[in-house]
Parts: C-alpha cells; structure tokens; sequence
C-alpha cells in the first residue's frame, strides 16, 4: 500500500464513471467499462509482470496557478476529464488493466506536499509496471511528476522532457515561492545539483507569452524550443528530425501538454488562453504519434483543464482526444 498523508488525497467517486454500454465484448467496450478505481488509502495496485498497465492519476491542484497570478479553476480538470472521457472506446488489448488512481489534491494551499505526494504515487506505479496518465490541474503537476520518475529510474537515465506548452515555465520563484511557471528551472536545478544533464525540448513557444529574459534563461540552460510559428506541416521533416534527435538522446521521455499550447477557438477552458496557438490538426497528432512511438514515452501529463472556462466542454474534450492517441498501449 502507498504510504500518503490522507489530506492530500480523494479516491474517485465511481459515479464518475459511467457511459455508454454496447455490450460487453472487448470489440465494443468504452472507457467507463474497463477502468478499476482503486483507492491508495486502502487498496494496493495490482504488480504486473507479464501485462501491461495505465494508471490515471488527477491532479486536482491550481495553488501553483494562483500564485502565478493566473486564472484558477483547474483543480476541477480531473474530474471533469473522466465525464469526458467516459464514452471513449478501448483501443487497446483486453489484457491491459486501466485503473484509476484517484486524485492528488492541494490542501492548506500546501503545493509543495501535494507535489510530493504525486511523486510518491509516480515512482510506485512505474515501478508497478504501469504507465501514468496524470490529469492536471495546473502545470506545477511537472515537477511533482518529474520528481516521481526520477526516483524510479536509475541515476544514470537521461530522462528527456518534451513540454508542448506556450510558455518556458523557467521563472525564477517570486515572493509567494514556487508556482506554476517555475516547474522545469526547478528541474533544471536539481539536475545541476545532482550532476545530471537538464534535456528539455518545449513545443509551440508563443513569443508573445514570454520575455526576452525567459528566452535568454533557456539558451543559458541549452533549451533549444520549437516555437508555435515553426511548427507547421512545411516544417514537418524538419521538425520531425529535432524531435528525433532528441529522443535518441533520452533513456526515458516525459511528455506534458499544456492545454494553453493551443488556440483559444479550441481550448477555451485553460488558465492563460492563448489566441493563436496551434490547432489539434491531423499535422499535430502526427508529431505527437511520431513521439509515443518511439516507445521511450514513460509517463506523460495534461495540465491546465480549466472547466470555470470551458465553453461546451470543447477543452475537456479535446483533453480526452489527447489522452486517447497518447496512450502508449495498443
């Protein structure tokens, strides 16, 4: 059983989980059928050995939001996902088991344990066999989720981190502490102190969404970004290879999307709306399948599902396609 403080976490409630029934042969079964709720206060998960596994973990959290001066909300994102999600179809084998984990949650605007305890439950299912789908919440989910898998892998894995996101999120903490936009300096200086190499790829940067001091703070950290006006499909080849080379150079990727990556027409439910973002077109799912196939996707996370601003739930359901063609289980 994981050891956790019961202020910082909720088990699912299993009415969230219902849908669609077609029947249940694995040919016509959805999401809501084949999910296992499961809660870590007094449930174990399950180890795999000769399966395999999802584990969706919420990270019911916008503390780090707030103190970032954004718009908060996001700690709904979770649940508000798995509605969404529900009436998906399963697309994967009928020997993969899918739980749901419950939510990490922040209380006493107390970010840094909720952090922690999403790190906990990281490193144990890694360790478990399973692959995590953590759900934001805002983007301080990163660093909570980075720290878990550094603790599951050996010391010597390069774990390359590839951040579809408008922003760097390398900001310096402000007088409130660590926020939502510190997350990956934050990784960077604990890879500096542990003698490990900071490898950190950020797709769609908006460079109306940051200063020429964040710029300057990433080409000081070796960050080379993709900004959102390369990514286009005349680029593809291009892009398709800096990706490539990258992930040739990572034992492990972590790969988190931030939902303010994309334009406001379509994701208007996130915590800093950015109205010329990409556009989830055939073009961008290529780039994201082209990244889970390389088969070196250990965990990934979608932050920043901000329900108070959705607009007939286009963003969470937009989070819920996401998750759909990213699960590295076929």
């Amino acid at each position: 059983m994981v050891n956790l403080n019961p202020l910082f976490y909720t088990k699912t409630p299993n009415q969230l989980w219902t849908g669609r029934n077609d029947g249940d042969h694995p040919l016509v079964q959805r999401w809501h059928q084949r999910i296992v709720p499961i809660d870590l206060l007094s449930g174990e998960v399950p180890i795999l050995s000769n399966k395999k596994g999802i584990a969706l973990i919420g990270f019911a959290c916008d503390e780090g939001v707030k103190r970032n001066g954004g718009r908060t909300g996001a700690k709904e994102g979770p649940d508000h996902f798995r509605k969404a999600s529900c009436n998906l179809p399963v697309n994967f084998e009928e020997d993969v088991l899918f739980v749901d984990l419950g939510n990490v949650r922040c209380a006493n605007e107390n970010m840094e344990e909720a952090q922690q305890t999403l790190a906990i439950i990281i490193c144990h299912v890694i360790k478990a066999g399973y692959q995590p789908l953590v759900i934001g919440g805002g983007h301080e989910v990163a660093y909570g989720h980075y720290s878990g898998i550094r603790k599951a892998v050996k010391s010597t894995a390069t774990i390359g981190i590839i951040n579809f996101d408008a922003h760097f999120d390398l900001r310096e903490p402000t007088v409130n502490g660590t926020n939502s936009g510190t997350g990956f300096l934050q990784i960077a200086n604990d890879c500096r102190s542990a003698n490990q190499k900071f490898r950190y790829l950020p797709i769609g940067i908006q460079k109306n969404s940051n200063t020429k001091y964040l710029f300057e703070t990433a080409a000081n950290l070796g960050v080379k970004c993709i900004p959102s006006d390369r990514f286009q499909p005349l680029l593809h080849q291009e892009l398709q290879q800096e990706i490539d080379n990258f992930i040739s150079g990572s034992t492990h990727i972590y790969l988190t999307i931030c939902m303010d990556v994309f334009a406001s027409s379509v994701a208007p439910g996130v915590s800093a709306p950015a109205y010329s973002g990409l556009f989830p077109d055939p073009f961008f799912f290529s780039v994201l399948a082209s990244i889970v196939a390389s088969g070196k996707v250990i965990s990934m996370d979608i932050a920043e599902l901000n329900p108070t601003y959705d607009q007939e739930q286009r963003t969470a359901k937009l989070v819920a396609a996401l998750a759909f063609n990213t699960i590295n289980i076929t």
